[in-house]
């Protein structure tokens, strides 16, 4: 039985629901790859010990504050005066430092809920949710675990369900998916290993929910073209008409382009990426998606690329020099509406 607060906590959301359905409301869901979010203190379970003040980075007290405020003043610029209903993150260490994150920062303001689990990965780097309790309450979450057929650890994948304002149920999973060391081609079979975890998982929602609204968002590590997402199923949200059960890439339109959320040796791509589900672009549900993916690249968040022409992300480190940058990663959003 729920008890009182509970009760009252489920009422006043669902009051907000009936204001956001009367006025209508936007609020923005956001995804960052944090680089590398250690704290100072060494684990010895995982391979931290480069993020310690004896390591090979010299990660200190003074580094790990920074890197806090750094973090969370792109969180802030980028929900343009309202904090942002969802943040996926992923790279960040343990719970205590997405707490830290987001009780002892200006993120405070918003009163986030955290989700989060260590992960098998041998660095230690988790995923993470971070959702706003004043209008999105969460219903029940997992951590999916991506089985390796080598006996390798990767991140689990975090899912979560939960409903913002009254009616509107959304299942979201955030992915960080194996990286591209040793050659793209040849790694790609572990990325196919966890997006084959999300697809079965999706396929177990819709057999329940064909209309379940559904978002996914994580570094895929691989465009939106790649064997990986073809095994999601991902289609071009501008490229026909939109069915309500399919996923959808709003980031595809980026293939080919100038410019995304990563920097590699002069040439531009997106690993980040956010997927919906068709009821959210096709107008047949009461919560619509925007149709194409943002990539937040403010000026200070991009530095000029030496050797090559054009700004690329700064990073907190390149290589062993530490450059007092924000990310590696440029953050992505997409905003849903009422």
């Amino acid at each position: 039985m729920m008890s009182l607060k509970t009760c009252i906590g489920a009422f006043l959301l669902c009051i907000s629901g009936v204001l956001h359905a009367q006025t209508g409301v936007r609020e923005r869901v956001v995804f960052y790859n944090t680089e590398n979010l250690f704290d100072t203190r060494n684990d010895t379970l995982t391979a931290d010990d480069d993020f310690t003040p004896r390591g090979k980075q010299h990660w200190n007290r003074e580094r790990y504050t920074r890197k806090l405020l750094h973090i969370s003043k792109v969180l802030d610029n980028l929900g343009e005066g309202k904090f942002p209903l969802l943040i996926g993150l992923c790279e960040v260490e343990n719970r205590d430092v997405v707490a830290d994150l987001a009780n002892k920062t200006v993120l405070a303001d918003a009163n986030y809920g955290i989700v989060h689990a260590d992960s098998p990965d041998a660095r230690g780097i988790d995923v993470a949710l971070l959702y706003r309790k004043d209008s999105f309450r969460l219903s029940r979450n997992a951590f999916f675990p991506v089985h390796l057929k080598n006996g390798e650890t990767t991140r689990d994948i975090l899912y979560c369900e939960g409903i913002w304002g009254c009616e509107d149920t959304l299942h979201i999973f955030v992915c960080h998916f194996p990286s591209m060391r040793g050659g793209e081609a040849k790694s790609e079979w572990k990325r196919v290993e966890a997006a084959s975890v999300v697809k079965q998982k999706v396929d177990s929602i819709q057999g329940i929910c064909s209309r379940a609204m559904i978002l996914i968002m994580g570094d895929l590590n691989g465009r939106a073209n790649t064997l990986a997402q073809k095994i999601l199923k991902i289609q071009n949200p501008e490229s026909g008409a939109i069915q309500s059960e399919n996923l959808y890439n709003t980031g595809y339109y980026l293939l080919g382009k100038p410019y995304g959320s990563y920097r590699y040796k002069g040439e531009w791509q997106t690993l980040d990426h956010i997927i919906v589900s068709g009821n959210l672009l096709n107008g047949k549900a009461n919560l619509q998606s925007s149709r194409r993916m943002g990539i937040y690249d403010a000026d200070f968040l991009l530095e000029e690329e030496r050797g090559a022409f054009g700004v690329r992300p700064k990073p907190t480190y390149r290589g062993p020099r530490y450059v007092g940058g924000y990310s590696d990663h440029l953050p992505v959003f997409i905003d849903l509406e009422k």
